[in-house]
């Protein structure tokens, strides 16, 4: 009976939405059964190989531009030494690690997102999955998808692309950690790595446009997932520098799923009659109701109405996000407190609030900025709204603002992060705000853009010598008491502490070497634990 009124409820467009939201409101400690915890990578053993150059090839066309593209996203690509500290930042003694590490940030160094292409040629078209760990490509099923999976979002591009890219979640990778709150991590992750692509592909030439408007169930089937264990989650329609790919043989879209088995033992699907599954599975059929859902807005919600100060920001220095993919690093025990230069800031605010080429583009955006200023010249300390089309700060607290949020329940490393930051960008928005157009896959649309912008703004802060990490705890109802957002529909999504690194740590990142293997390819690596 209770199973029966759960799926009833899940039909009504944001009820999945508004259960997930009291379920993440209400949660208590969880216990983490780590016997649970998945691989954090697949592979399909028997699938035919590409073995892709490592680390760059001087022909970044083709495939070559595609691997390095996809090395910049997922590939095993850094050496970390490191001394071990809890969660104050106190050593807990016994030597130091060495980890491998990934480019961009993940929640919990759990990696759940794998990535497939689609791409075209007469000896290469194929759907291929990418093995991060050994840098190659795995052949999933044979023939031309592009069409297939571009044809699939509700607006098509006008000429075939030239690669296809899709990322995937595999869901409890995050969850037998985070619980239901695992599913806004990966989402939040996927808009990660999409920034991350934008960025790196305009380094190597490439132009993209992200869809986050399909039929899930057909495009899982193409890929073979069963949209609960695994499911898409975002595309990245993407054209080479070098021109068009011929076509290879055209497939019919009801071809069945791939032959090939991935790896085992398989992860485990999300818990069902979870509020993560209900609302996974609502935002999975998805169609946009033709009625207004009560508690809806527009998707950026009214500023505040006790907004009165300003401050107008100066010209903002030009910042190529891809220069900080290189230097791009979550310190692990805070900031030295160090001011933040006004321009500076500028940057980091327009490259997070900028525009990016989506199929959600002819909505209004679906996050704004807060900012919570703490050495920054010129600028009072308090919290701000970023007003993205005017370029200013609108203060809604003063000086207060940053004991408020520290009153607030906060991890361990979030408080000792916090003081020594130069300012928190805190992305908020309304969750209902898009369900009368999108249903209840608009909080996924929102957690994507919220990744997105939270990357783009440490590309931006790494590339002008700053650091940055997400402490997601950051967002919590006494953060909106904080921003004037309580008693509103919106709300904090994330909070993302930007700073100066540690002149020393107990952290070290490098690039993992060139070294090229016997018959070409990247160099031989035992690969342990992941980082």
């Amino acid at each position: 009976m209770h199973h029966a009124a759960t799926a009833a409820a899940a039909t009504v467009p944001g009820e999945a939405t508004r259960r997930y939201l009291a379920a993440l409101r209400d949660r208590g400690p969880l216990t983490i059964d780590r016997s649970t915890a998945p691989t954090r990578h697949k592979r399909y053993p028997g699938a035919p190989r590409i073995v892709l150059p490592w680390p760059t090839s001087p022909d970044r066309t083709g495939l070559s531009a595609v691997g390095e593209l996809l090395r910049e996203l997922l590939g095993v690509a850094r050496l970390i030494w490191f001394h071990q500290v809890d969660d104050t930042g106190r050593p807990v003694g016994g030597p130091p690690v060495l980890l491998l590490g990934r480019p961009a940030p993940s929640g919990g160094a759990l990696y759940p997102i794998e990535a497939y292409l689609a791409v075209g040629g007469p000896e290469t078209a194929g759907l291929y999955h990418y093995d991060p760990v050994h840098h190659l490509l795995e052949r999933v099923r044979d023939g031309d998808h592009r069409a297939a999976l571009a044809g699939i979002p509700d607006v098509a591009p006008a000429v075939r692309p030239d690669v296809v890219l899709v990322l995937s979640a595999v869901f409890w990778r995050s969850m037998f950690k985070y619980g239901d709150l695992g599913y806004r991590l990966v989402c939040q992750e996927t808009g990660v790595l999409l920034a991350q692509a934008l960025a790196v592909g305009e380094r190597l030439g490439m132009t993209g446009e992200i869809r986050l408007r399909f039929a899930d169930p057909r495009l899982d089937r193409l890929l073979g997932l069963d949209g609960r264990r695994e499911g898409a989650l975002a595309v990245l329609v993407l054209e080479l520098p070098d021109g068009p790919v011929r076509p290879g043989r055209p497939v019919d879209p009801g071809d069945p799923p791939p032959a090939v088995p991935e790896s085992t033992p398989a992860p485990r699907r999300m818990p069902p009659g979870g509020a993560a599954a209900a609302l996974h599975e609502a935002t999975r059929n998805a169609a946009p109701p033709t009625r207004e859902v009560p508690g809806a807005t527009s998707p950026g919600g009214a500023p505040a109405a006790r907004e009165a100060t300003e401050f107008a920001l100066p010209p903002a220095p030009a910042v190529r996000l891809a220069d900080g993919v290189p230097y791009r690093a979550s310190p692990p025990v805070g900031f030295r407190p160090v001011p933040l230069a006004a321009d500076t800031l500028a940057a980091v605010l327009a490259a997070a609030a900028g525009p990016y080429p989506s199929d959600l583009a002819r909505d209004a955006p679906a996050t704004e900025l807060y900012l919570l200023a703490l050495r920054v010249g010129g600028l009072r300390p308090g919290a701000y709204r970023y007003d993205r089309e005017r370029r200013v700060l609108c203060r809604v607290a003063g000086e207060s603002a940053v004991a408020g949020v520290l009153g607030g329940r906060l991890l361990p490393n979030t408080r000792i992060a916090l003081p020594g930051a130069a300012a928190a960008l805190i992305p908020a928005g309304d969750p209902l705000a898009g369900v009368p157009r999108h249903g209840d896959r608009w909080y996924r649309m929102q957690q994507i853009e919220t990744g997105l912008l939270l990357q783009r703004a440490t590309l931006a802060a790494a590339a002008l010598g700053l650091t940055a990490r997400i402490h997601s705890d950051g967002a919590n109802e006494t953060t909106d008491r904080v921003l004037g957002l309580a008693g509103t529909s919106r709300r904090s999504l994330s909070f993302l502490c930007i700073g100066t690194p540690r002149a020393g740590g107990p952290a070290l990142a490098r690039p993992i070497p060139a070294g090229p293997r016997k018959g070409g390819g990247h160099p031989q690596i035992t690969y342990g634990r992941q980082c």
